[in-house]
């Protein structure tokens, strides 16, 4: 699971975003984006690699001291974001989110900004003491690999908590998640869950390539198992490591058939 601020960076605006104008958000941005990452690197144009560049520059600026509230609301932003969701999807919404962290920041956003009071969040980490007042009903301990604690919900989501093994003895197991998620998925509900990496052609980003081909077996067969379609959205690019390892972070959403 993850609960620390370190895992989440603040929207640093870049010279390419400037220039496009909010070209994050737009759906020809991110086909852009999906389209390059399925080129080998010395295929990729010149705008893709600027845009490169600026997300390489943008990981290593060091992060200035936050108080917990700014931190709430970084988080809180980066949730959207990666999900590709907006305030007003979630308006009255029943939430649950899969790995909330040990503060539950997301949550206690949407609770504080009024966006829903159904707000809920699971974690092995939580401890349901440690939260009073309007918060205290909100959060649970368990391991979400097995029965979830309540139900019903219009959207489950998860930031960087499910994920598919990295490679043949890592024991995570998302499809366990996946199936006790949609018993508790209304019909009309939506599973969205980020990251889900895509490495470009002729890379040595094997546990990338791993869990690409694991998510890709996993929701095959849930497909025909739990009678669901999926599909996986684009959201942005990351850019680590000291070769400046590229790789695509897709949202996958998980709807019941109907």
């Amino acid at each position: 699971m993850r609960g620390n601020i370190e895992k989440f960076t603040p929207e640093i605006e870049t010279k390419f975003q400037k220039e496009e104008g909010e070209n994050e958000k737009d759906s020809q941005f991110k086909e852009f984006l999906a389209q390059q990452i399925s080129l080998p690197r010395n295929e990729w144009s010149e705008k893709f690699r600027d845009y490169v560049e600026e997300k390489y520059k943008k990981e290593k600026e060091e992060i200035s001291e936050y108080s917990p509230k700014e931190q709430q609301e970084l988080i809180f932003k980066r949730y959207l974001k990666g999900l590709g969701l907006s305030e007003e999807d979630l308006k009255n919404k029943r939430i649950l989110d899969l790995g909330c962290g040990e503060q539950g920041d997301f949550i206690k956003e949407c609770l504080d900004k009024h966006i829903t009071q159904e707000a809920y969040g699971l974690d092995a980490k939580i401890v349901p003491e440690l939260f009073e007042g309007k918060y205290k009903d909100h959060f649970f301990e368990g391991n979400f690999e097995s029965k979830f604690p309540i139900e019903n919900f219009d959207y489950i989501i998860s930031m960087g908590a499910v994920e598919a093994p990295s490679n043949e003895i890592d024991s995570r197991d998302p499809e366990k998640t996946l199936h006790e998620a949609l018993k508790v998925l209304k019909e009309q509900g939506e599973i969205r869950i980020y990251p889900i990496r895509k490495a470009p052609p002729e890379n040595k980003l094997k546990g990338v390539e791993f869990m690409r081909k694991k998510w890709m077996e996993i929701l095959k067969e849930l497909s025909v198992k739990e009678k669901v379609e999926w599909e996986l959205n684009p959201i942005d690019i990351k850019v680590a490591g000291k070769n400046k390892d590229v790789w695509l972070e897709e949202v996958l959403i998980i709807k019941k058939k109907t």
